[in-house]
């Protein structure tokens, strides 16, 4: 695949390039041993970060159990690190088969980029739109982050340790228990704030990584399958203007193609094999990334549940969800990041479900009353080919991520709140 041009591809090819992405799945870099340079680099650095991230997390929600708000962001946080080390593993792993995907993305991957630039145009527009606003999200957060830890050092955390001390900690970045004293990790606190900073660091790029390629990859299929569309749709008329007039006239007035029953069976065919082609990309997108992505859906369903009730029993008389107010901001602060997240997944897919389902209208829009019987079965076959293939991110047969289930778990989030709110507020 040739990526130098980055205006036929609905791919942020220059934002992939500035971050490192493109070497990461670009199979020509430079090599170690035959092995991706980059690749290699990246796992050690982000492996290591991850393990002791999470060992460090489940011994801080141990440690400073009789602090439950404080031991719920460990716990939240140890989850998210290992889905970051999971999704980064998925990537590297399967980074030449991503390469390969990447196809979809390109102008020419169907037979009708010429007629029908202007869709392609647009989804590219949204997909660099997007895919930049992501970006800059993640570091803009990252250096108010950072920033805040800094001017917050010190601030001081008091925390009640397992066996009934107390101890004060200087805020920082994520207040990893480090197996050291209060009094020696806030004498070197600025070692401290580096430390969890190169840690974080990690993970902000396995996360721009993993959802750069999670956008670029819907927004592509989608592009294309409404490429598909548009072509069965005009298949039989001289344009989409002269499709319309003939739904609306119902005395003949059809401007047929000046073509031969021939040429539009070869027409159908061709558009048929690209149709193949997009859903082909499609299963292998998903067969590379579904484990993730469904990973991703429970991790953060299960954090927003436990940051909402961390906030219910704020308001509670129990002494172990006494925390000083910037670790509640801390916490709540994770709220908008994860609805959004949350929120994208179902409407990206959702998006590409509903796209894949009205092909089938398309197929019956174009003007197949005109065809000869070949045509006509060329048709049934190609409904029946996108009604046979039902591979959807779900998570089981009927469970299909989209906005439907999105709400779904919004209903349920609201029948458990109340029901964890009534035995400890009976009066609200």
């Amino acid at each position: 695949m040739d990526f130098r041009d980055d205006q036929n591809h609905v791919f942020n090819i220059s934002l992939a390039k500035s971050t490192g992405l493109y070497k990461f799945l670009d199979p020509e870099t430079t090599k170690y041993r035959g092995k991706n340079l980059y690749r290699i680099v990246l796992t050690i650095i982000s492996l290591y970060s991850g393990v002791n991230g999470i060992i460090l997390s489940i011994h801080g929600v141990y440690y400073w159990t009789n602090n439950l708000s404080l031991s719920i962001d460990y716990f939240w946080n140890s989850f998210y690190t290992s889905f970051m080390c999971y999704s980064l593993l998925v990537s590297v792993q399967y980074s030449d088969d991503i390469w390969n995907c990447l196809s979809i993305t390109c102008y020419g991957f169907t037979s009708h980029s010429l007629q029908n630039r202007h869709i392609l145009d647009r989804w590219r527009d949204r997909s660099v739109f997007l895919t930049n606003i992501i970006t800059v999200t993640y570091l803009l957060s990252a250096i108010i982050y950072y920033g805040s830890s800094l001017v917050l050092s010190n601030y001081i955390i008091e925390v009640k340790n397992h066996d009934g001390s107390v101890s004060n900690y200087r805020y920082n970045v994520l207040n990893y228990y480090l197996f050291l004293s209060e009094e020696t990790y806030n004498s070197h606190y600025y070692i401290m704030n580096l430390i969890e900073c190169m840690g974080t660091a990690n993970f902000l790029v396995a996360l721009i990584v993993f959802d750069v390629l999670g956008v670029t990859f819907c927004l592509a299929v989608t592009c294309q399958m409404q490429m598909i569309s548009a072509a069965f749709e005009s298949v039989g008329y001289t344009s989409l203007g002269d499709h319309h007039l003939s739904l609306i006239d119902r005395r003949g007035e059809k401007k047929n193609l000046p073509n031969t029953q021939n040429l539009m069976y070869d027409q159908l065919k061709t558009i048929t094999m690209d149709h193949q082609a997009v859903m082909g990309k499609y299963d292998a997108i998903l067969a590379i990334f579904k484990r993730a992505l469904l990973f991703q859906y429970v991790v953060l369903s299960m954090v927003f549940i436990v940051i909402w009730f961390c906030f219910i029993m704020s308001f509670s008389s129990d002494e172990r969800f006494n925390s000083s107010s910037l670790i509640t901001i801390k916490i709540f602060s994770a709220i908008p990041a994860t609805v959004f997240k949350l929120f994208g997944t179902c409407y990206l897919f959702g998006n590409i479900h509903d796209q894949k389902d009205s092909i089938i209208f398309a197929l019956y829009s174009s003007n197949w009353t005109e065809m000869d019987i070949k045509c006509k079965k060329l048709i049934l076959f190609a409904m029946k080919m996108n009604n046979g293939d039902q591979k959807k991110l779900k998570f089981t047969r009927t469970k299909i991520i989209n906005l439907e289930m999105f709400f779904k778990y919004w209903f349920i989030l609201h029948l458990l709140m109340r029901a964890l709110r009534c035995p400890l507020f009976p009066n609200w």
